[in-house]
């Protein structure tokens, strides 16, 4: 009978292969990419599985199907499929489902609202930055370094907190694309945790507090300027940041 130890050990191989396959979701392949960056035995691993790939691809080339044995297998499921004729009442079935979904699809088109398309890029976008081997363009904890660096790159001038001492320490900054526009994010550290900052045109007047695909967001508006904060972190220490964020110099 497997041990724990043996099972857990099953499980990290079939993710390590499903990774390199592009069979996981976002959440699961970051996840699994930051083990292959911490644990050396899993990066050995995955080294391991990308060099078998390359040697098998060199090795043995994937043949053409030779063309009568192609022609044999469609003659055969040419055979095996049985003639559709769609009756009356699947018909009128199929015609009150197709109604039934576009009058759904309307619905929700029409009650969607235009943020949720702000929160998916820049959900994206914090993905992206923990799959980066380098998720800032400018990489300085110093914020004298970091602010004048954003200056002609974009519109908006975000404010730049020194955190370290709360435990957030600053570790650079990046350009993002949020809605076609050019805009400034900010990377902050805590412990194993990236938070990133995104600073963009008003969205909204009141702060908002949400959950997306894992990932706790909080908006707000300071200064004529609507921020998002995005991280894994849990709630808790994500307002303690915000709160940290916002007290004024």
């Amino acid at each position: 009978m497997a041990t724990s130890t043996e099972k857990d050990q099953d499980n990290t191989d079939l993710l390590v292969h499903a990774y390199l396959d592009g069979e996981l979701d976002v959440v699961s392949g970051v996840a699994i990419e930051r083990r292959i960056d911490a644990e050396p035995a899993i990066a050995n691993q995955a080294a391991e599985i990308r060099a078998l790939r390359a040697t098998l691809r060199t090795r043995f080339p994937r043949e053409p199907l030779p063309p009568h044995l192609r022609l044999r297998i469609d003659n055969l499921l040419s055979k095996t499929r049985a003639p559709y004729r769609p009756t009356w009442t699947l018909m009128a079935a199929s015609l009150v489902a197709a109604i039934a979904l576009s009058s759904t699809s309307t619905w929700f088109g029409l009650r969607t609202p235009p943020s949720n398309a702000l929160t998916n890029e820049l959900v994206d976008g914090h993905l992206r930055s923990l799959i980066a081997q380098q998720p800032t363009d400018v990489a300085s904890s110093d914020r004298h370094t970091v602010k004048p660096w954003f200056n002609g790159k974009v519109t908006q001038s975000p404010r730049v907190k020194d955190l370290s001492g709360a435990g957030y320490p600053l570790a650079g900054g990046r350009v993002d694309v949020l809605d076609k526009v050019a805009v400034p994010t900010l990377v902050y550290n805590r412990r194993r945790h990236l938070i990133t900052v995104t600073a963009g045109l008003v969205t909204r007047t009141t702060p908002t507090t949400m959950s997306v695909n894992g990932f706790n967001i909080i908006r707000w508006n300071d200064d004529g300027i609507s921020y998002w904060a995005i991280s894994d972190l849990n709630s808790t220490e994500l307002i303690e940041f915000t709160k940290l964020y916002r007290q004024p110099p």
